[in-house]
């Protein structure tokens, strides 16, 4: 024992072979054994000395889990399955292992079946939820996900969420009657529900029925209730709709001066984007600057905007919000691009001239982006006076548009 705690192994082996020889019947001899040839992943000795301690004495709980721990170290998970049945009576904690082993050995069937047991002895759980769901996805088994929703439905229908899980599972397999008839029942038993309507726009869109599909969208895009991330989905798909049919432009205007303007979220970049197309670049650099809080990392929308500052001539702020991000990206050629033009329309020529020249060490296989380098390093050099550097320049971007 000293030896294995001072993590010498094979001594430990040496000292306990002697012990086995003097007591061969000696049952925490051959675990102590295996537990040191397990250490040296000596998997074939190991194994051989857990059986023999388990052969001895079959009772004992930590032999037979050693000998599990085993072999899920060597992936040997029908080995596993075998060596943790007989652990389920004393520690029923072990059942979640025996699913995942079932999921790993693709016996699937048996891993629902055991899922089953834990949900009726311990209640629903989102993680035992999420391995069901791989489990369907796996096999393919669409029959029996239906059939688990429905129970689960006819069960808890007061868990909206239910609802929604049934339509997205018949939604899946395109069978839109049964979606939409579930939906209806949804709001029925559901009337001031959001989430209902998360579901119902969809049906809504695809039946024409357009006012109601507005209704619907509004409701979730508004909702305080409701998670982002299906907000956003919604959104996606209404801005689609109205880019689509236009003349319906008012109800997104509506939802506009409803969406909360304080806190920062995911929709904030889905709302920047559209303001973008629209060519409303005031209301789009509101957004981005609330999707930037949300998402500070997103250098997608760090680009937009100090674009957008250029395109609204906002050079101050120009300048002052890419001489910020330069600092956490200081190799990005567009924002030393921005900030150098951004300084020459101040007659900040000099700085003008350094931020350009040093974007353009980082500049690597962008022809265009080179272009306009070349374009405001020309324009730069004029304004100073420098007129030979000014045309050499100018040359260099000629070069690029006749190739």
């Amino acid at each position: 024992m000293k030896q294995k705690a001072l993590e010498n192994y094979s001594k430990a082996i040496d000292e306990l072979i002697i012990c086995k020889s003097l007591k061969p019947t000696e049952s925490v001899v051959f675990h102590e054994l295996g537990i040191n040839y397990f250490k040296l992943k000596q998997y074939e000795s190991a194994e051989y000395n857990f059986q023999k301690a388990i052969a001895l004495d079959a009772d004992n709980f930590w032999y037979r889990e050693s000998l599990y721990h085993l072999y899920i170290d060597q992936k040997r998970f029908d080995e596993a399955i075998l060596a943790l049945q007989p652990m389920l009576s004393r520690h029923p904690d072990y059942k979640q292992d025996l699913v995942n082993l079932y999921l790993e050995a693709g016996r699937y069937d048996d891993a629902l079946t055991v899922l089953d047991d834990l949900d009726n002895t311990l209640g629903i759980k989102a993680s035992r939820d999420q391995i069901r769901k791989e489990l369907y996805d796996l096999s393919g088994a669409e029959d029996k996900r239906i059939a688990h929703l429905q129970k689960r439905l006819q069960e808890t229908p007061e868990e909206p969420t239910n609802f929604l899980n049934l339509i997205y599972a018949y939604s899946k397999l395109d069978q839109k009657k049964e979606a939409f008839e579930t939906a209806l029942e949804f709001l029925k038993q559901h009337p001031k529900s959001h989430l209902v309507h998360v579901a119902l726009y969809k049906f809504y869109l695809d039946a024409k029925e357009y006012d109601k599909a507005i209704a619907s969208m509004k409701i979730v895009t508004t909702s305080t209730v409701v998670v982002p991330s299906l907000k956003v989905k919604v959104l996606n798909d209404f801005m689609r709709f109205i880019a689509e049919f236009p003349e319906y432009e008012f109800a997104l205007a509506d939802v506009t001066n409803t969406v909360s303007e304080n806190t920062p979220s995911r929709s904030d970049l889905e709302w920047a984007d559209y303001y973008y197309n629209q060519k409303a670049y005031l209301k789009a650099i509101s957004s981005y600057s609330k999707a930037l809080e949300f998402d500070p990392d997103n250098f997608t929308i760090i680009k937009n905007l100090a674009l957008l500052y250029l395109e609204t001539n906002q050079f101050e702020t120009a300048v002052l919000f890419t001489d910020d991000q330069m600092e956490l990206y200081p190799s990005q050629p567009l924002l030393y691009l921005v900030n150098g033009t951004a300084n020459r329309q101040l007659n900040n020529l000099d700085l003008a001239v350094e931020s350009l020249t040093t974007g353009l060490d980082y500049l690597f296989d962008n022809k265009k982006l080179e272009h306009d380098f070349y374009k405001q390093l020309s324009t730069a050099f004029e304004l100073q006076g420098n007129i030979e550097e000014s045309e050499a320049f100018t040359k260099k971007a000629m070069a690029l548009e006749n190739n």
